[in-house]
């Protein structure tokens, strides 16, 4: 496993080279598996990265575990 420092750089690094060669940043080209890093690792970084203003313009849906969800519970149904 990567370490965050490493991950960050990478990201920001792919971002600036988008920036200088005013290149548009396609996600598909900066994953996890393009990173050798864990999904989880990958959304976290970014996540991190967004909070400390490193990064903008991405949005993130976090769901709901379905263990929680009102709709396991047919009695919830309308």
């Amino acid at each position: 496993m990567s370490s965050y420092e490493v991950v960050a750089t990478k990201i920001l690094k792919y971002l600036n080279d988008c920036y200088e060669t005013g290149q548009v940043p396609r996600i598909k080209s900066l994953n996890a598996k393009s990173l050798r890093i864990t999904v989880k690792q990958y959304d976290d970084t970014l996540k991190m990265l967004s909070e400390d203003s490193f990064i903008a313009g991405i949005e993130f849906f976090d769901g709901v575990s379905p263990k929680y969800s009102s709709v396991n519970d047919p009695s919830n149904c309308r």
